[in-house]
């Protein structure tokens, strides 16, 4: 089979091996790392260009509005448990 032709859950198994065996602060930098990069490539698009690549973003997959209104209600509960004392 060829490597491109594989299914997205193992596309996914594949992306995440790089992951295993880290800590959290290293799996967390890698996350840091991968949002850089983004907000890199996003900063180098004209602003008509980023409007084109929102709607279209929007007409494939709406984002919610707010952001975090899909989050599990325990993360959220969880969240505000460990920020409540700032």
């Amino acid at each position: 089979m060829l490597p491109f032709a594989t299914s997205e859950f193992e596309a996914i198994k594949r992306d995440a091996a790089s992951s295993e065996g880290k800590t959290p602060e290293q799996r967390m930098a890698m996350f840091v790392d991968l949002l850089r990069t983004v907000s890199a490539v996003w900063d180098n698009l004209p602003a008509g260009e980023r409007r084109r690549r929102m709607w279209i973003a929007d007409q494939l997959d709406r984002r919610p509005d707010p952001w975090w209104k899909n989050f599990r209600a325990e993360a959220l509960a969880e969240y505000e448990c460990n920020n409540s004392s700032h």
